[in-house]
């Protein structure tokens, strides 16, 4: 029909508005139905990047794995996922055919892991996508009933984070990580702000790279900021402490799923298995 016949009798084209609109209202419910199958939701995030946040989901992820709890792990660091290189995982991720939903790929210890790399040509491919298109990720995963679910977020205080703490609900909380640089600092007490003021509950704050052993002379250096400085930015905000992680290769901590090694246990290891065993102990209700 030509624009002058539509004219004339009144028809009306779509309003691009409230198509957005719609669609947006669908992929929260989406997103909704998603996360009532799930029991526990923790955010791991950061004030800058380089700090080792993905490291220290994935070591997450691995020990609630080896809790025969059924684990979900979701890499949204638009500006670098690479949590699938962590986790030794080159598979790419099946579309339902019914529904047309991701599913998951499985990852070490039975986990469910999906990443924003699997939808890009290349690891050297850029996510240049508009905020909704990101989050859209969100409805579209098929994870099905799970125990734990860890998302990975980008570092800062950006869109991927603020969506994140409104649209996964009940979120547990956010897991802060950062090292003692006050360049980390600084960043790190403007996302712990941020969260206080969405009402997010802030699980603790892990200092990582804390300090480093030489092998040779077994001296201890703190290789980033000062000793104590993570653990005093946590007070100024009354937010737990968790613990501090030695700087280690990654091979030495849990890495890849290789939880049954027989190699000996470093410090790395160690302060991850103390500092996740009373994160787990309070996320299943104890004191």
């Amino acid at each position: 029909m030509s624009e002058r016949k539509k004219k004339s009798t009144g028809e009306l084209k779509p309003s691009p508005t409230l198509e957005r609109n719609m669609k947006q209202v669908q992929l929260e419910q989406k997103i909704k139905s998603n996360m009532e199958n799930i029991r526990h939701k923790i955010a791991v995030i950061s004030g800058k990047g380089g700090v080792g946040k993905t490291t220290i989901a994935a070591n997450l992820a691995l020990f609630l794995a080896s809790k025969n709890d059924t684990v979900g792990v979701l890499d949204v660091d638009i500006t670098g996922p690479n949590m699938h290189k962590i986790l030794g995982i080159t598979e790419r991720p099946e579309i339902d055919p019914n529904d047309q939903s991701i599913i998951p790929v499985k990852g070490p210890l039975n986990m469910k892991v999906m990443s924003m790399a699997f939808l890009l040509d290349s690891d050297q491919t850029p996510v240049i996508w508009r905020g909704p298109m990101k989050m859209s990720i969100l409805g579209t995963v098929a994870w099905g009933p799970l125990d734990y679910l860890v998302v990975d977020l980008p570092p800062g205080t950006g869109d991927e984070t603020l969506d994140i703490m409104q649209l996964v609900k009940p979120l547990d909380g956010v897991l802060i990580v950062t090292t003692s640089q006050d360049m980390s600092l600084i960043s790190v007490s403007k996302t712990i702000s941020m969260a206080m003021k969405m009402d997010v509950n802030v699980l603790g704050v892990i200092e990582n790279m804390s300090t480093y052993t030489c092998p040779t002379c077994g001296h201890e250096s703190h290789v980033f900021g000062k000793a104590g400085a993570a653990e005093a930015m946590a007070g100024q905000f009354n937010v737990p402490f968790l613990g501090s992680i030695p700087l280690e290769p990654i091979d030495v901590q849990f890495g890849c799923g290789d939880l049954s090694s027989e190699k000996e246990e470093g410090s790395a290891k160690s302060a991850f298995k103390v500092i996740f065993e009373d994160l787990y102990s309070k996320l299943q209700g104890n004191p």
